[in-house]
Order: C-alpha cells, then sequence, then structure tokens
C-alpha cells in the first residue's frame, strides 16, 4: 500500500496535539530529559539550561518528530534561546532534528559529517528511500492492526497511538524530505563548553556503536550522557566493524577516566531506556577488558574463531548481559563483536605466539 494512502487521517487527527505524547523527566532545575514513548522504541534527548542559554543533547528521527519535543522543552524551561545542539552519533534518532535549531551551534566530533551521509543518501536515492518507506507503511499497518485489540488496555491504546502519531510524522519527512544539518564545532579528542554557571564536558569514546560516539558530562550536575554507549541495562556493548585496536583501548581508558572517584555520577542517561546509575558503567568496562583477555587467549592456545565464540557465550562469560532474542536488531551482537575483535588481533599478528612456537 502506498504510505501516501495512510496519512491523511493520522495526520489530520494529529493535529497540533501530538506534544501530548512527549514526555519530560526533571533530574534537576536545569536539566531535563524528554522523550516520546512508544511501545518498543524510547529515545531520550537531554536538554540543559544555563546562564548562556538552552542545549539540547540528540535531536530525534526527524524535524517532524522534534517539533513537539522542542516545544515541551521550551514550555518547561519557559524559554527558547537555544545556544548549542549535541549529536552523539550520527544514527537517525540523534541527529535528524537539527535543521530546527536556527541559530544554534551544532556540535559534535570530526568522525560526525562523514557519519551522517547516509541520512542525505536515505533521502536521495531511489531504491533506499523507497524500502525506508515501505518499511514503514508496514509498521503503520501492523500498528492500526493492533489497535482494536487493545481496547480495554488504556495504557497500551496510548502507547499505539503515540506510535501512530511518531511514525506518521517521520514518514511525512520522509517523503518531503528534509534538510540534514551538519555540525560547524567539531573535536578530535574532547571538547569543554563553557555556559556560565555549566560546563559540557564532551569525550569521543572511539569507533564502536557508530564512528562519532561521544559522551557528555555535566560536573555541576553529576550527569553523565552515554549517546549509545550505555544503550540499556544489561545491553551488550559493540565493538564494530571499523573498529581498531586502538579504539579499544580507548574505550577502556574513557571508562576508566569517568570511573575514577574524582568523577562524581549521580545519574546516567543512556540512549533508550530510563536513567541509569554509576554502578551500571563498570560492567561495560569489565566487558571490554575481559573480551580483549580472552580472545588474546584463545588466539595464543590455538583455538579457531568458531572455537572462541563456542567459548565467550554471554550467559557464560558476561552475566551481566542478556542475550537479545531472535528479530531484535542486537541478536547475535556477541559473536559479532568477537569475530570483530578477532580481526582486530589479526590485523596486529596474524601469527600468534601458540602458532609459530618452535616444537
Amino acid at each position: 500500500m502506498y504510505l501516501g494512502l495512510l496519512m491523511p487521517g493520522l495526520l489530520a487527527a494529529a493535529g497540533d496535539n501530538s506534544a501530548q505524547y512527549v514526555r519530560i523527566e526533571k533530574l534537576s532545575p536545569r536539566v531535563v530529559i524528554a522523550y516520546w514513548p512508544g511501545i518498543d522504541r524510547r529515545c531520550n534527548l537531554t536538554a540543559i539550561q544555563s546562564q548562556k542559554g538552552l542545549v539540547i543533547i540528540d535531536t530525534e528521527a526527524s524535524p517532524r518528530v522534534m517539533a513537539p519535543i522542542k516545544k515541551r522543552i521550551e514550555q518547561t524551561f519557559g524559554r527558547d534561546d537555544w545556544v548549542y545542539v549535541i549529536n552523539t552519533h550520527a544514527h537517525d534518532n540523534h541527529c535528524s532534528g537539527n535543521s530546527l535549531f536556527k541559530g544554534a551551534v551544532i556540535v559534535g566530533h570530526e568522525n560526525l559529517p562523514e557519519d551522517m551521509q547516509w541520512l542525505i543518501r536515505r533521502q536521495t536515492e531511489p531504491d533506499w528511500r523507497r524500502r525506508e518507506l515501505d518499511h514503514i507503511a508496514s509498521i503503520l499497518r501492523n500498528l492500526r492492526a493492533a489497535l482494536p485489540q487493545s481496547a480495554g488496555n488504556h495504557t497500551y491504546t496510548r502507547l499505539i497511538r503515540s506510535d501512530l502519531v511518531f511514525y506518521e510524522l517521520f514518514a511525512k519527512d520522509l517523503e518531503e524530505g528534509y534538510e540534514v544539518i551538519k555540525p560547524s564545532l567539531m573535536f578530535a579528542d574532547r571538547q569543554t563548553l563553557d555556559l556560565g554557571d555549566l560546563t559540557l564536558e564532551l569525550i569521543f569514546f572511539g569507533k564502536g556503536h557508530s564512528l562519532s560516539d561521544t559522551l557528555v558530562y555535566i560536573p555541576q550536575e553529576r550527569v553523565l550522557v552515554t549517546g549509545a554507549i550505555a544503550y540499556q541495562r544489561a545491553q551488550l556493548p559493540e565493538i564494530g566493524e571499523q573498529s581498531q585496536l586502538q579504539d579499544v583501548h580507548r574505550f577502556l581508558a574513557v571508562l576508566d577516566s569517568l570511573l575514577s572517584d574524582s568523577v562524581k555520577i549521580d545519574h546516567v542517561i543512556p540512549s533508550h531506556s530510563p536513567p541509569l546509575q554509576r554502578s551500571d558503567l563498570p560492567p561495560i568496562r569489565d566487558y571490554y577488558q575481559r573480551m580483549l583477555t580472552e580472545v588474546q587467549a584463545a588466539r595464543q592456545q590455538g583455538l579457531t574463531l568458531e572455537q572462541t565464540i563456542a567459548r565467550l557465550t554471554v550467559r557464560t562469560k558476561f552475566p551481566a548481559f542478556r542475550d537479545p532474542p531472535p528479530g531484535h536488531w542486537g541478536y547475535g551482537m556477541q559473536e559479532r563483536n568477537i569475530r570483530n575483535l578477532w580481526r582486530i588481533l589479526n590485523e596486529q599478528d596474524p601469527q600468534p605466539q601458540a602458532e609459530h612456537e618452535e616444537h
């Protein structure tokens, strides 16, 4: 079914009421989390007010989706003087609403512009664009079919209606096209933004979940925004296809620095779940260290890649995490991480010690 046939009714129903679905959670008078709840979808946007103006960390899936969230944040703070937009990485839930923040400086890692190019290609390459629109049409059909079955369950019904409006707005932007705004202020390692009464410390994590993964620490508020580094509790960390050994070492160094006694953290804001705690960070750090140690040991012992995959199961070696079910985007993550780390180590040393010892 052509998506345009589904749109007019729902968009008319949404009208100017889409902001009713947006949730605002106050961490303090200066920091709020804003998100658009769905059945299996949540993307945390962190907004900060300061002496110098408002800051938003990440900007959702498209301008039409971001607009009611922006409106609710401005109502909450009673101001609209945006000075900075920070993108933690280039996936569409994190940087596709940048164009709404006229006059604000867009900030991101130096890899972010290249990392965002796929957002333009998705709109300009006809086959890709059609696949995306067909996928959204399928989601909408399933939501519409589920709506009558949710009668009597007010909470679930509201989540379905929330998803319907979200995906209609998202699809409308993809159909008509929207402007992708890349960062004008970029950094390689760390960047500090002085907001008068607050400072924001931006830290490049390394190439893992994406090429531009950035964390933001707000020392005065004891808040750490992790982007997708802490995705949600028990979600496996990532070692990406473009990760190198220097990135894995960087993952460990950054996490070690954040876990030092001098860094005070009361709130950890992940990408896609309710807020976490500082205690959720050590398992992530330990995962990377144990993976590195275990895969190195397996190679030195002469194990094959497949034997290593069989040895390093989540259940036996990493009980703080869980295997996602089939159909989940993270299904098979542990095997992918092992394969990527094996590749990384093989590039460094194609012949582990045990394989070229003299007998």
